[in-house]
């Protein structure tokens, strides 16, 4: 599982936050389930950011962020590495992406 040391303001990467055995681990899980939905291949949670209920993952070596709440998913097209993804959120904010 990918690790963020200093994630942007109101994200946490912190396995506790991540609640990784409960909505990643298992095949039956609901973030699983949603990957397979989507023909993305496993997903592996990187940051969560519990004000907007959201995930940053990874999957099939792309980024994406699942709205908990609205129960979308959406693929980052730019930028494609997780340090420039970091980067943007930190400087411009998480609708940069």
């Amino acid at each position: 599982m990918a690790t963020v040391d200093d994630p942007p303001p109101g994200w946490s990467s912190k396995p506790e936050d991540l609640e990784y055995e409960d909505d990643w681990e298992a095949e039956d899980s609901m973030a699983q389930e949603i990957c397979e939905e989507l023909n993305i291949g496993r997903g592996r949670p990187i940051m969560y950011d519990c004000t907007i209920s959201c995930y940053l993952f990874e999957a099939g070596g792309k980024f994406y962020l699942w709205d908990c709440v609205g129960y979308g998913v959406f693929e980052i097209t730019s930028p494609k590495t997780l340090d420039g993804i970091i980067k943007t959120m930190k400087e411009k904010g998480d609708d940069a992406l």
